[in-house]
């Protein structure tokens, strides 16, 4: 006889009788009871288990998650035992500490033989709950009472151990403790046997428990990996009984797929459950099952995450909105930063959505109906507001690139509230102060995105009033100071208007002293003219009177040889000789008197000289000082203004009315272009779209239901004005940028295509499917049947032009490299790759190709030499999904599974950068033309924009879109990206902030009143009108 047992919702061991479904594979969730003759390649395991289990009466089962504990015990062990039957009748009891250990195993007891129960033991779950927490040899007893066989035995079994580690203390009562006692205590009773599954990396939580230690280091069980046959039977066996056929290289390729995947055992069951259904789907007559329908489920690697895609996209809008709540409620991660599930109520989830019991209800069964099981419990048991719900198995956490990104949110905002409830908790007695940025605008940013409430809070921390009072009393001191410093900073601008009008003075008075220098010097020289006139005529004084000399020494000569002629004039010579002297002096003292005036007249030039060198070097001082103040003056100035703009842009995202929000977003883009401002500023651009958003709708950029399902791929024409796009649906369109009402459809597939390729002369386009051929439309004839290419014997991953533009390379997940032609369709062989490429990119000069691996690894391709060169980047376990090289050959871009965006100089083969950029895979990102931008698109559904010569700085990130974003690309003209989406929307963002602003006033009904200048701007800037083409309010 079995029991369900408490929690039996919510794990595998049902007894589910015979087997009668389709599919012999469980898919996510473990084997159940009844499905033991559809559980391979464990045998030997389960032996060795029960012998352990026989020989101490316990026995914990350890492995890591996804080893396939459960599934072991509940499809192995468990039959095996009570099939033995050699002592009479086993029972089995069933159960897992969940949110309340001591309750769920009184519930387990209880529902054991509910006849039985009520006969014999004629007690409630709330009193056996009593007993069990007051006598320590209460579930030994009750156990023995129920069981009618006194020989009989009874196998307790505790599935998922390690949430018993997560059970809280509470008024000092240690349920924990008070429940592991009861086992240790049940075990040492003759018949009753315990057996344990628990995750091998929790073990050493077990340390606190004395008696548990001891039990595990008696008789524990570390499930080994299975080997390649073990695996082999696991694939096998499963189909023979399901009565198919399965190919010989279809289990080999499942096999080296394995070797690459953590979570091997959920994977391989997901896979080979979503394979059988697109088999029988889609199988010819006498056909099994083969590559090509293992392909078109996405392979192990991306079967997972797909399922629980198609999942997510058929709920509307608001049950997504529910399902990450729910999700998010359901998961948490580890102090190892590992994915851990976390149970809960459908109760508090029905509370955090603030939505209809029907709604939540409705999510819930969209995934765990049949064939899904992404939650448990199992479809077949009916849920209510008291149903605990989990997710099936903690690989979802790893595989599904969405759900991976909710829990990474969901732990940096669990993170954000702890650190913002413990800073609260520190300044209500003092011991901190208030937050300041950053701390106080990522906890502001914080609560703007995920809106938290108390019922979504008081899982970390129940304080959540105190918490937000905190917050809001930070916010409103840091406005108080930031209202401040922008006076302060009014008043700096102020001074230094002063300063500037002081040095502007002092250059006035410089010139004017330049002036009167240069006056003196013209006086002096004038003096110096004079004084060289003076010596001019002293030495004509000074020549006359040698002369006068001369002569009189001529007469007295005469008056010697006519004595006596000359006595009569002997007087007169004599008076003439001593006038003669005296001009002699004279001179003398003239040219003394010259020589000291020119000395007098060179040195007042020389101090003329000196103080116009002084005045000419106080000018130049006096200019540099000028030129200097107006700088810092236009600096302060500009600075003001590019902090009231980005200002202005944030308040305007938060505004619900349009044309305010719209005022405030262009004028903020007013400022900051003519202020100095960065052209791909974060802010400027997020209000300009939030502003268009606002006036056209919120899906104004998109061409909605362009396809059915998901858009994959898309490429654009050289004139920028037609997109071919196709996706998951398999049918290809073509439709045009400027006339989204045009579309026509190109040609269509019944697989999911993967990737277009557009001929550099736009005749042919090609397909990639889930095929192995590759499909050539001719778009000069449109409705001709396409060109088909064989070579590849597995999917293709990538396309990309070949330099010739005749021709185009492939890569396929068969690891061969071919080169194609257009006009033949012949396909040749180039290479074998080592690893499978998922993307690829190829040098300008077309010699070197570069391949992104699912191991982590990027290949350089010699093309000329057809070898591989050489890895030249690893980052093992991280899939690469997407490269991109820069224009001139310099950079590559490389964006993996964890939203890193890395950057390698290839000059030097040296990383230049290593940025975090999304919160899950880069799925596409490119190049402008220009080379000046990258585009890197993500599956959280954002885009970001980087300006290549700016990493540091805070790129543009658009996060409008509410699915993954698969492949984008730039305008011919770099001003516009469009991308495909998972909704299947194409969509189309423009990359410069002007081509917004130049909508803006078309809109705008007013320009703001200066009352609202004086709140949103600040009553030290000048009021301006936003649009000269509309009047201002009344």
């Amino acid at each position: 006889m079995f029991n369900t047992g408490a929690y039996s919702e919510n794990i595998p061991f049902q007894n589910s009788g015979e087997w009668q479904g389709t599919n012999p594979f469980p898919g996510l969730r473990p084997f159940l009871l009844g499905e033991s003759h559809l559980y391979f390649g464990r045998e030997r395991e389960v032996g060795e288990v029960i012998n352990k289990l026989l020989s101490f009466q316990f026995v914990a089962v350890l492995g890591y998650s996804g080893s396939g504990k459960s599934s072991l015990i509940s499809s192995g062990v468990i039959p095996r035992v009570t099939k033995s039957g050699d002592e009479g009748e086993w029972q089995i009891v069933l159960t897992r500490p969940g949110l309340s250990p001591i309750a769920n195993i009184a519930e387990a007891v209880l529902r054991h033989d509910e006849e039985s129960s009520s006969s014999i033991l004629s007690v409630s779950k709330s009193s056996l709950v009593d007993q069990l927490s007051s006598s320590p040899l209460a579930l030994r007893h009750t156990i023995k009472k129920l069981h009618k066989n006194p020989k009989g035995k009874t196998l307790v079994v505790v599935d998922q151990f390690e949430e018993i580690f997560r059970v809280k203390t509470q008024d000092g009562f240690d349920e924990a403790k008070v429940f592991v006692d009861q086992l240790m205590n049940a075990c040492r009773e003759k018949n009753i046997y315990v057996a344990l599954s628990m995750r091998s990396d929790q073990i050493g939580s077990s340390a606190r428990f004395e008696e548990l230690t001891r039990a595990i280091n008696q008789s524990n069980y570390l499930i080994p990996q299975m080997t390649r046959e073990e695996k082999r039977k696991a694939i096998e066996g499963p189909v023979a009984v399901g009565g198919g056929e399965i190919t010989d290289r279809l289990v080999d390729q499942l096999l080296d797929d394995l070797e690459l995947n953590q979570d091997q055992l959920p994977v391989l069951q997901h896979a080979m459950m979503r394979t059988w259904e697109y088999w029988q789907q889609t199988r010819e007559e006498g056909e099994p099952i083969d590559i090509r329908h293992y392909n078109a489920i996405g392979t192990i690697h991306e079967a997972l995450s797909q399922h629980a895609n198609e999942a997510f996209e058929e709920l509307n809008t608001s049950q997504k909105r529910i399902a990450e709540i729910l999700f998010k409620a359901l998961t948490s991660k580890g102090r190892d930063n590992q994915g851990m599930r976390r149970p809960v109520q459908l109760s508090n989830v029905i509370a955090q959505a603030d939505g209809s019991s029907d709604e939540v209800f409705a999510v819930v069964e969209t995934f765990r109906k049949q064939g899904r099981s992404f939650l448990m419990p199992a479809e077949s048991i009916p849920i209510n507001e008291d149903s605990v719900i989990e997710i099936s198995h903690e690989s979802l956490m790893r595989i599904w690139d969405r759900l991976r990104s909710w829990v990474d949110e969901e732990h940096e905002s669990a993170q954000m509230y702890l650190r913002l409830s413990e800073a609260a908790a520190m300044y209500q007695v003092g011991r901190t102060g208030l937050w300041r940025p950053p701390d106080l605008q990522l906890a502001l940013n914080w609560h703007k995105k995920q809106q938290p409430t108390y019922e979504w809070a008081r899982r970390y921390d129940e304080a959540f009033e105190r918490s937000m009072v905190f917050l809001e009393t930070s916010r409103e001191t840091f406005e108080a100071e930031q209202e401040h410093q922008e006076m302060m900073q009014k008043r700096l601008l102020r001074r230094t208007r002063m300063v500037a009008l002081i040095l502007g003075i002092a250059a006035v008075i410089s010139i004017l002293f330049f002036i009167y220098a240069i006056m003196q010097g013209i006086k002096a020289n004038e003096q110096r003219i004079l004084a060289e006139q003076n010596a001019q005529i002293a030495e004509q004084n000074a020549n006359q009177a040698t002369e006068n000399a001369i002569e009189a020494e001529k007469n007295a000569d005469e008056a010697m040889r006519q004595t006596q002629i000359a006595l009569e004039q002997k007087d007169l010579a004599d008076k003439a000789t001593e006038q003669a002297l005296i001009n002699l002096r004279l001179a003398e003292e003239q040219t003394a008197i010259a020589k000291q005036q020119t000395a007098i007249a060179q040195e007042n030039f020389q101090k003329a000289e000196f103080q116009r060198s002084i005045a000419e070097r106080e000018k130049t001082i006096a200019n540099i000082a000028r030129n200097e103040a107006q700088a810092a003056q236009n600096n302060a100035q500009n600075l003001l203004y590019l902090s009231v703009a980005q200002s202005m842009a944030i308040k305007s995202v938060a505004l619900d009315e349009n044309n305010l929000k719209g005022l405030l977003a262009q004028h903020a883009y007013k400022f900051n272009s003519t202020h100095g401002g960065k052209v791909y500023d974060p802010y400027i651009y997020e209000g300009l779209f939030n502003a268009l958003e606002a006036f056209k709708g919120e899906n104004f950029n998109a061409l909605e239901g362009a396809l059915r399902n998901s858009a994959r791929t898309l490429v654009m024409s050289n004139d920028g004005e037609t997109f071919y796009a196709t996706g998951t649906e398999g049918k290809i369109i073509a439709s045009s940028l400027k006339q989204k009402d045009l579309m026509m459809v190109v040609g269509s597939n019944r697989y999911p295509n993967r990737k277009l390729l557009l001929s550099a002369d736009e005749k042919w386009l090609v397909n990639a499917s889930d095929s192995a051929s590759l499909q050539i439309y001719n778009l000069i004839q449109p409705g001709t049947k396409p060109r088909i290419v064989k070579g590849h014997t597995a999917f293709v991953n990538d396309l990309h032009l070949h330099t010739s533009g005749k021709s185009f390379y492939s890569v396929g997940a068969d690891r061969s490299i071919r080169l194609n032609n257009f006009e033949t369709g012949e396909s040749e062989l180039i290479i074998t790759s080592s690893e499978e490429f998922k993307t690829i990119d190829i040098s300008n000069d077309g010699r070197w190709l570069y391949g992104g691996t699912v191991s982590g690894k990027v290949i350089r391709i010699d093309l000329v030499g057809k070898r591989e060169d050489q890895t030249i980047f690893s980052k093992p376990g991280t899939p690469i999904h997407s490269l991109a090289i820069s224009p001139d050959d310099i950079r590559l871009g490389i964006g993996d599974e964890k939203g890193m965006l890395h950057i390698m100089d290839l000059s030097w083969a040296s990383m230049k950068e290593e940025i975090t950029t999304h919160r899950g895979r880069i799925s596409d990102m490119e190049f402008s033309a220009d080379g000046k931008l990258l585009a890197t698109a993500g599956l959280d559904g954002s885009l970001v924009i980087w300006e290549t010569d700016k990493w540091s700085e805070i790129p543009i990130k658009i996060s409008d879109n509410d699915s993954y974003v698969w492949d984008v690309t730039f305008s011919p003209d770099g001003d516009y990206l469009i991308a495909a989406c998972g909704d299947g929307d194409i969509r189309l963002w423009p990359t410069r902030p002007e081509l917004m602003a130049d909508e803006i006033c078309a809109f705008l009904q007013s320009n703001m009143t200066q009352e609202e200048w004086n709140k949103y701007v600040g009553n030290g800037l000048t009021y301006e009108t936003t649009c000269d083409n509309i009047q201002m309010k009344p």
